[in-house]
């Protein structure tokens, strides 16, 4: 029996079915969840943009902002196979990442390249049609990734700060989409955010690699020890401080400082995440930890229902 029956009969599909649903998996698609940071600025945007006594543009900047949403999601992808290219020979060491789609060699390269080229163009020629300024926007979003895989991530805090540049560039794009300027505050909190998972990935990464940590990914290695603890916790302080004076200090947000009732909310997320990075063995995976885990789950949905009944009380 040849190699290609062998492999389907193993499987149980057709080889061809199997590179496809392969490549679907390299797009990464449930890391999409990361471009919902795109409506936080039309959220946070009551009484700028839209309010309770016209709501006529909530459609309109909605649909604008599920094409942005689709848009992103496909160059977010194409940027994902980029990564998973270049880390291919590091992922084949890595026990968990060697059974992905590219390292494993389950998707030829050719076909890698060819997908992330269509992705690339139709997120890019969707966004030209909705404004040529979220172009540039993302240009800067793609150009940091692509730094990023040629060698920044082997740069230490470089690193980081690439990944965490990702998360605030997307509130960037929400915003711009809309037509709003949201508050620095909500940047800086964006920001400090967006470190604080990134840390907290490489904590987690060190933690569970042990040993094998510098030949799963070279920049581990100067994270080890004392360090990445350090940071993680500078990380989350600037994430509890920032949320809370941006709550106080945004010029939109209710003048009778009722937003901080959701502070408990986001430090039970901060202190469960951080239980999670030293229990989990899922802790590498972000997106995995935030939506499989049932006190995060309801920290962020109470936080989620418990702003938008404060806003839409004093909208």
């Amino acid at each position: 029996m040849g190699t290609a029956d062998k492999s389907k009969g193993s499987a149980g599909v057709n080889p061809f079915l199997e590179s496809i649903l392969g490549l679907v998996q390299a797009m990464r698609p449930h890391q999409w969840i990361k471009n919902l940071l795109i409506f936080l600025p039309f959220v946070f945007a009551v009484r700028v943009a839209w309010s309770l006594t016209d709501l006529n543009p909530v459609p309109g900047l909605l649909i604008t902002l599920a094409a942005v949403f689709a848009a992103l999601c496909a160059i977010s992808s194409a940027v994902y196979l980029l990564n998973d290219l270049s880390d291919k020979k590091s992922d084949q060491q890595h026990p968990v990442k060697s059974k992905r789609a590219i390292p494993s060699g389950l998707v030829p390269v050719p076909i890698v390249v060819s997908a992330m080229a269509l992705l690339a163009a139709a997120g890019f020629a969707l966004l030209a049609v909705l404004d040529l300024i979220l172009v540039w926007i993302i240009l800067v979003y793609v150009a940091i990734n692509v730094a990023y895989s040629l060698g920044a991530k082997k740069i230490v805090l470089v690193d980081v700060l690439a990944v965490a540049s990702g998360y605030v560039i997307r509130v960037a794009i929400g915003a711009a989409a809309i037509g709003v300027v949201p508050s620095p505050w909500l940047y800086v909190t964006t920001a400090a955010g967006a470190l604080f998972i990134a840390l907290g990935r490489r904590y987690a990464e060190v933690r569970l690699a042990g040993d094998q940590a510098p030949n799963q990914r070279s920049v581990l290695s100067q994270y080890a020890g004392p360090f990445i603890g350090q940071l993680l916790t500078i990380a989350a302080t600037a994430s509890w401080l920032s949320y809370t004076l941006y709550v106080v200090e945004a010029d939109n947000l209710p003048e009778n400082n009722s937003m901080l009732l959701t502070i408990p909310l986001v430090t039970l997320g901060l202190f469960r995440y951080l239980y999670l990075l030293n229990n989990s063995k899922e802790a590498e995976s972000p997106e995995h930890l935030i939506v499989r885990d049932l006190p995060m789950v309801l920290a962020i949905v109470s936080w989620m229902a418990l702003s938008a009944v404060v806003l839409l009380l004093n909208g």
